[in-house]
């Protein structure tokens, strides 16, 4: 029995010496400072990537750093599935997303105010786990909510995350108040619907 709590205690000041940061392991009747190797940590003022590993950023579709005139702006569209709403195109977070029921489908953003816009962004989540898949999209303004002209056809756009499942669409510089994306069809047969983390619009 007293074995037993011999070595109970001995397992318990252990655990209490590696705990407070002091333990020190060194060969059996050497001098303390032997048999240990101490290497400095590297001085950093925020989180920094090895060399040796690539930044996957650095392929990503490159967007304007302009403001981005959609970002927490008002959103329609039709009906959506499950829990992904519509308010999820603008949060400023690609960890959540929107997805309608069916095709075609649309997304209306009202900016606001009259800006002169010329590029309209669609992001997905850029994890690896959102495979590739192709979306139509065209691009539709309007300066008051009721007519609205063609910015950009309906043209197929490739998502892949090895470029940060994004693409960027780019178009004349024109007067807008409304932005409209109209959905016709998506490769990925998972689901049935559009699908659309971020939606931007950049002067």
């Amino acid at each position: 029995m007293n074995q037993k709590l011999n070595i109970i205690l001995s397992v318990i000041i252990a655990l209490s010496i590696v705990s407070s940061g002091i333990a020190f392991f060194t060969p059996s009747g050497a001098a303390p400072d032997q048999g240990v190797t101490v290497i400095a940590a590297p001085e950093q003022t925020k989180a920094e990537r090895p060399p040796c590993f690539p930044d996957p950023e650095a392929n990503y579709i490159k967007l304007p750093e302009t403001e981005n005139l959609a970002l927490n702006k008002q959103v329609s569209s039709g009906e959506y599935t499950d829990v992904y709403v519509e308010s999820n195109v603008n949060d400023g977070k690609t960890d959540t997303y929107w997805e309608s029921k069916g095709f075609p489908s649309e997304m209306t953003i009202d900016l606001a105010g009259s800006f002169k816009i010329s590029t309209v962004a669609v992001r997905l989540n850029p994890s690896a786990v959102w495979e590739a898949r192709t979306q139509e999209i065209a691009v539709l303004i309007s300066t008051d909510g009721a007519q609205f002209t063609e910015a950009s056809p309906a043209t197929r756009y490739t998502f892949d995350p090895a470029t940060g499942n994004r693409i960027r669409i780019d178009f004349a510089s024109s007067d807008a108040r409304y932005v409209k994306l109209v959905f016709t069809m998506k490769s990925s047969a998972r689901t049935g619907g559009a699908q659309a983390a971020e939606i931007e619009v950049y002067e």
